[in-house]
Parts: structure tokens; sequence; C-alpha cells
């Protein structure tokens, strides 16, 4: 019911139902990326046999495999195996350290021989080596595919006319992946090395961009993004240990201050003079109890997390003396700094035999410092006498 002229004959259409029906379960596989003769009328999706027998799903957006593509797989193809057999060569150097009867496979290098512990530096020093290696070349294989997505997507701009804004925005994120992806092929030719790192988030943000065009995107019907539900909850989950930290400081820090400001307040009583630093943090104390009440009656109203940040943005932009001190950056921050300077003591994981030993140990130190301290005494009233 789709005529030459791509209008629809809709009066046509809704004459016959399971023209209709038909024609509803084509534009739904339409919309889930699908082909529509692969979907029955029942909107079940109808796998060719070879698909079915191998569990593969239609795969949203297609690239064509150009030459330049198939250069960079069958570079990318031998690189990874390569890389396998080093990782079975290095596999079988360390379990060859491994001493005989041991009931877990570890390798402790101090106990090793020198020339020994040299091969496995130096086989897993060119094992990382080679994982960069992959990783970079993995990097270049798929910016090749995205831009060979991106060109056949687009076409030609001039015929095509108005271009969408998407489009547009998706050409400039290439453009800054392929920018960053060039200054990296500039550092190898000059002999550099490239940090490792540095590769991880250039993936990252390949396998990302990825994503969000449909390249490798598997879908079959009404589906979910699985990876960016996944992304979405982890991002919420460390946002919201972020917050209840930042919240859980602030209040350690007010109640730091009325501490100190209660035992201020103590010694102006018994006849001490308040320095002017001190007069300074009891009236900063008393200002942030009064400004706490509201404080923590907004944190309570049912508003979404986007509503308090815009509400506590806007106290803090338009009345910065109306909001607690302890609940600011500036102060959180010296909070921070002062936690990660503070010498802290590292408590040391032991066994419990471990620790009996060690209060065996004890009891005999003290057992013989005593010992020790009685007999000088005695030896020294001896003297006296």
């Amino acid at each position: 019911y789709v005529r030459d002229d791509g209008t629809i004959d809709w009066d046509g259409a809704l004459q016959d139902r399971a023209a209709l029906k038909k024609f509803g379960t084509s534009v739904w596989a339409r919309i889930n990326g699908q082909d529509e003769d692969s979907v029955d009328a029942d909107g079940d999706a109808a796998a060719d046999d070879s698909h079915a027998s191998h569990g593969e799903k239609k795969v949203t957006a297609k690239i064509a495999d150009t030459d330049a593509i198939r250069e960079k797989k069958e570079k990318l193809d031998t690189l990874k195996a390569e890389l396998k057999e080093m990782d079975k060569k290095h596999t079988a150097l360390l379990n060859s350290a491994v001493s005989a009867g041991s009931a877990v496979a570890a390798v402790n290098l101090a106990t090793l021989k020198p020339e020994l512990r040299s091969k496995i530096r130096s086989s897993s020093d060119e094992l990382e080596k080679k994982k960069d290696q992959v990783t970079y070349h993995t990097i270049s294989y798929e910016i090749e595919r995205i831009y060979t997505y991106l060109d056949g997507e687009l076409g030609n701009t001039s015929a095509n006319g108005y271009i969408p804004l998407q489009d547009r925005l998706n050409v400039a994120e290439f453009g800054l992946l392929e920018s960053q992806f060039v200054s990296l092929e500039e550092q190898i030719k000059q002999g550099e090395i490239v940090d490792a790192d540095v590769l991880a988030v250039l993936s990252d943000q390949t396998v990302d961009f990825k994503r969000r065009l449909g390249i490798d995107y598997y879908v079959t019907g009404l589906t979910f993004d699985q990876e960016a539900i996944k992304m979405w909850s982890s991002d919420l989950v460390e946002k919201s240990k972020r917050g209840l930290a930042f919240y859980g400081k602030g209040v350690q820090l007010l109640w730091n201050d009325c501490v100190f400001s209660l035992s201020l307040i103590g010694r102006a009583l018994v006849g001490y003079t308040l320095k002017p630093r001190e007069v300074r943090t009891v009236r900063r104390t008393f200002k942030d109890i009064l400004t706490f009440i509201p404080f923590v009656i907004i944190l309570i109203i049912p508003l979404s997390p986007v509503g308090h940040a815009l509400v506590f943005g806007a106290i803090q932009r338009f009345f910065p003396d109306a909001f607690p001190s302890c609940f600011t950056e500036r102060r959180q921050n010296l909070l921070n700094l002062y936690e990660s300077t503070e010498f802290t003591q590292v408590p040391v994981k032991e066994t419990t035999q471990e620790k009996f030993v060690r209060l065996l140990e004890a009891f005999g130190f003290l057992l013989v410092d005593n010992t020790k301290k009685a007999f000088n005494k005695v030896s020294g009233k001896g003297e006296e006498k």
C-alpha cells in the first residue's frame, strides 16, 4: 500500500485486516532495524536456517567491506594470533617457575634464580607491548569501519541537501576521535612510547561511539540496550556514593564544629577570652546550625536528584551565606586534603595463629621487662643498704 511516490494508500490498507496486520508488522520490523521479510505476521523473527543454527541475530548497521577494512582486519588477526601464541609461552614459563607440590599457582620472583626471573620479566614486558599493539590496531580498524559507515550513511551531502543535526554531531565526534588517533600515530612514528592508559581510554571512546551509531549492535524485535543500561546504572551508583560521602563529611564537619565551639564557650565561661579566629569559628558554627535546618527540609522534600541540584545550586549562587559552610566544596576539599596527608595506622592482616604467636611474644616481652625492672629495683635497694 505504499505508492511509487512514497505516499501510503490508507483507504486500501484499512479495508483489508490481514493486509493491515502485515503492514503494521513490516513497519514494526523496520522501526526495530530488522528486515521486514524476516518477520512473520505474528511479529516473530523468522530467521534463516544458517542464523538460527548459530544463534546469530540481525545487525542494525551494515558496513561495506572495503579494501582498507580488509587490510586492517588481516593485520589485526595476525597480531591477535601472535598475542595468543606469546600468552601461551608466557604461561608455560610461569608454570615452570612454580615449585613442585605447591597448592597455589603463584610465583615469588624473589625466590627464583636470576636467569629465570629475568626471562619472566622480559616475557611479561613483551606481552604487554604486544597487547598495546593489538589495542592500537583494533582502534585503527574500528575507526576505519566508523568512517566507512558514516560515509555510506551521509553519501553526497551536496546532493542530499539538509543534513540532520545528529549526523553533523556524529561527524564532529568522529573528527575528534580521529584527531586523537592521529596524535598517537605521530608519537609512534617518532619512536615515543604510547601510554597504555591513553590507549584504553581511546578504545573505550571508540566502542561507545560504535554502540551509539548502531555498529555491531544486535537486536531482535523490541530490545533494550543492555550496555547503556549498565553504564547508566553504574554511573548512578557512583554518583550516589559520592553524594552520600559528601553529605556524610558535611555532617562530620558540622559535628566537629559544634564540639569545638562548645569547648570554646566552656573556656569562655571560666574566664578565657576568645581569639578573633575562635570568635569567627563560633559565629560560623552558629550560622551553620541555623541554616542546616532549612537545608535538611529541602533535602528530604521528595524531589528528583536534578531538582535538588537546581535548588542547592540556586541557593549557593544567589544566597551564598544561607548555605551551611560544612556543605561547600571549599571545606570539603580541605577535609579531603587533610585526610590524604594525615598519618593513619595501617592494620596488618594476620591469621588467628599469627595473632596468637604475636600475643605470646608480647606476653614474654612484658614478663622479661617487668622482671628486669624488679631486679634493678631490688639491686638498687641492696646497694643503698
